[in-house]
């Protein structure tokens, strides 16, 4: 066993660096040619000719107007010369003040206390920086005031401060929960140089978590215009703003609305697809089943800029003055998952599909559009880098993932599988891991490395607000190669109620935030699996997750306890009656609502299975009184159960991320390869 622990650590998410090489790259532009670092240097490459050189590392030579920066993009940096800074929730420019009727709670620049989570923060050592957006002439910058004094506040309780002492330490924060009074915003636009003040004529606006300029959903457009992208309680609407920031006087000019959730992109937690330029905007919407882009000028439709049974997933590059746009696509390959590049004109007609490998591709465009780079890859192949042209031709190869050391250290490629959900209808894929040296004679118990909230993919390879989310190499999801060298069979998979598979999918999950009709079609594909591959053990089946990871394993064991007989859950969001407000209210509906019909206290007299619960007692996402409500519903049960509380710990376990680690593999390997 201790030689099958050494193998799995070998395979932790942040071996990555030493294990793969050029699985991308990151082109620099600088003129009529880029460079991409590689191993001891960096290449140059000449796009016209396909001619590459190799340089030895340096620093980059960016000449003015050479960076392909967006107008925002250039007054982000004029403004760079101007320090903005919070002081006793008032604003400073280098030094002076801006404002003097902040206060704590309702603070000038700041996050809420809950998009803010400042407790892990602290403990990542990040600051917490003023929220703002500059202006394309890096003088004006628009920011925002939130007013969370109403707000209901969690107090969290530290046993051992770090500084030492006999005496927890409690903090106390705004936390809003479904039904509670939520947090409102307010806008104003300020000259740096003269501290002139413009307020957005707009009433205080209600949000949950995030504010708009958190997530990118107020931007300029030109020195003058600024565009505010809402949406309503409980995502019902989504409504477009366009706000003249010379006088403050705000134009509704779109609003959208559904009887589910209104989303303005794939993701509820990602940054919108929507774009403005002069009087057109480019509006992102599902009234199809599908999510697709749709021009509309003077705030009236003009024409559907792509449509079809597949979505767009993302916008790469966008020519307002040649009509063109370059995206990334959900639905054109054999994998639902996996995206395609395309090109489609402004004004409507045909989408070309640029990238025709039936693989997921990631691309990025060069600042003036001729030009792609395109990483494809499959799981079972290393990623390739391409140079394609305009028209999706390729120019050159630039690179060729190198996973030998991974290899060397034990991963075994994920296979890719179809299966029927529990409806028996539709269709739901996944990754299955095995052992390095797996034999098909031998028996292996399963473990479901789940996260079946409905706001992410678990096995899409995608970006959420710069975090990657990668299950096909190391995974840092789920740890999945980790657990298949350690001697289970991995199941990595989405059922219904996920995104990128259209609106009807997605809407499965509405009403049920617990998202059960996915964890019902992960019993129904993993029985599937078994009947196919005898070498799968169903007498052994494991289940482990963290946050709405955690939150899936315990309900796995509780409601499905004839089929998952261990289960390692943490951090998880148990009672959504006692979570954030953006997720009950966003995919249960606002208030009214019964929070806790899909309470699991009312459950754990279901228990027979072996359950291992994990949380930090500092976690300001996940908080802990959630798993302290089912932990006093197993006592009252009188079930058994293991329980491990971390110190000062956030949602993540930081210096006892190892330690938490071990003891998971150690629970799940003790009671389903020991004992099996």
């Amino acid at each position: 066993m201790n030689d099958r622990f050494r193998r799995a650590a070998a395979l932790v998410p942040g071996r990555e660096p030493d294990l793969v090489r050029l699985a991308t790259i990151t082109p620099v532009w600088e003129g009529d040619s880029f460079w991409y670092a590689v191993p001891g240097g960096r290449v140059r490459v000449f796009p016209e000719t396909g001619e590459r050189v190799t340089e030895p590392a340096g620093e980059p030579e960016k000449g003015a107007g050479e960076s392909g920066e967006t107008a925002d993009e250039l007054g982000e940096t004029a403004g760079e010369r101007y320090a903005v800074a919070v002081q006793d929730g008032n604003l400073l420019v280098d030094g002076r003040p801006l404002t003097t009727d902040g206060v704590p709670g309702h603070a000038y620049g700041l996050p809420s206390d809950q998009g803010a989570m400042p407790i892990m923060a602290v403990q990542l050592g990040m600051d917490t920086p003023p929220e703002l957006a500059w202006a394309p002439d890096g003088r004006r910058f628009v920011t925002q005031r939130v007013d969370q004094r109403h707000v209901p506040t969690l107090t969290l309780t530290q046993s051992r401060p770090p500084g030492g002492g006999p005496r927890p330490l409690a903090h106390t924060r705004h936390y809003e929960m479904p039904g509670d009074p939520l947090p409102t915003v307010q806008h104003m636009i300020f000259d740096a140089e003269t501290g002139e003040r413009v307020d957005v004529d707009l009433p205080p606006l209600t949000f949950t978590h995030d504010t708009p300029l958190g997530i990118g959903r107020l931007w300029w457009c030109g020195d003058d215009t600024l565009w505010l992208l809402y949406g309503t309680r409980g995502a019902k609407a989504a409504r477009l703003y366009r706000i003249d920031a010379r006088t403050g006087h705000a134009e509704r000019v779109l609003e959208e609305k559904s009887e589910t959730i209104q989303l303005s992109g794939p993701l509820l937690v990602d940054a919108p697809l929507v774009r403005t330029h002069g009087d057109e905007v480019l509006w992102y919407s599902e009234r199809t089943g599908w999510g697709h882009l749709y021009r509309y000028v003077d705030g009236q439709a003009a024409n559907a800029v792509t449509e079809g049974e597949w979505m767009v997933r993302e916008i790469l590059h966008l020519d307002w003055t040649a009509r063109q746009l370059v995206f990334a696509s959900g639905g054109h390959g054999g994998n639902p998952y996996d995206r395609r590049i395309c090109r489609a004109g402004l004004d409507g007609g045909d989408v070309t599909v640029l990238t025709p490998e039936d693989a997921d591709h990631y691309g990025q465009v060069s600042p003036d559009g001729r030009w792609l780079i395109d990483t494809y890859a499959t799981p079972g192949t290393p990623a390739v880098t391409v140079l394609r042209d305009a028209s999706g031709a390729v120019v050159t190869e630039l690179a060729r993932a190198d996973l030998s050391a991974l290899v060397e250290a034990g991963w075994r490629a994920p296979e890719r599988f179809t299966a029927k959900a529990a409806d028996g209808v539709t269709d739901v894929h996944g990754l299955l891991y095995l052992p390095a040296g797996f034999d098909p004679a031998a028996g292996y118990p399963i473990v479901d490395s789940i996260y079946n909230g409905p706001q992410l993919a678990r096995q899409a390879r995608i970006t959420v607000r710069g975090y990657p989310i990668d299950p096909w190499l190391l995974d840092p999801a789920g740890h999945a190669p980790a657990l298949a060298a350690l001697g289970f069979a991995v199941v990595v998979m989405d059922g219904r109620g996920t995104p990128f598979r259209g609106r009807a999918f997605q809407d499965a999950s509405y009403g049920d935030p617990a998202c059960s009709v996915g964890l019902a079609d992960h019993v129904a594909a993993i029985r599937q699996l078994a009947a196919e591959r005898p070498y799968l053990d169903l007498t052994r089946v494991g289940v482990t997750g963290h946050s709405g990871g955690g939150a899936a394993t315990a309900r796995a064991l509780l409601t499905y306890p004839d089929f998952f007989h261990v289960g390692v859950a943490s951090a998880g969001d148990y009672e959504h009656d006692a979570y954030y407000a953006v997720w009950g209210e966003t995919y249960q509906g606002p208030p009214p609502q019964d929070y806790a019909a899909h309470s699991l206290a009312g459950l754990a007299g279901n228990l027979r299975g072996k359950l291992m619960i994990i949380f930090g007692e500092m976690d300001d996402n996940c908080h802990p009184g959630m798993s302290l409500r089912l932990i006093d519903a197993l006592i009252r049960a009188d079930a058994d159960f293991e329980m491990l509380m971390v110190p000062n710990a956030a949602h993540g376990y930081l210096h006892a991320e190892e330690y938490v680690q071990r003891r998971q593999w150690e629970f799940l390997a003790r009671h389903l390869l020991l004992e099996g």
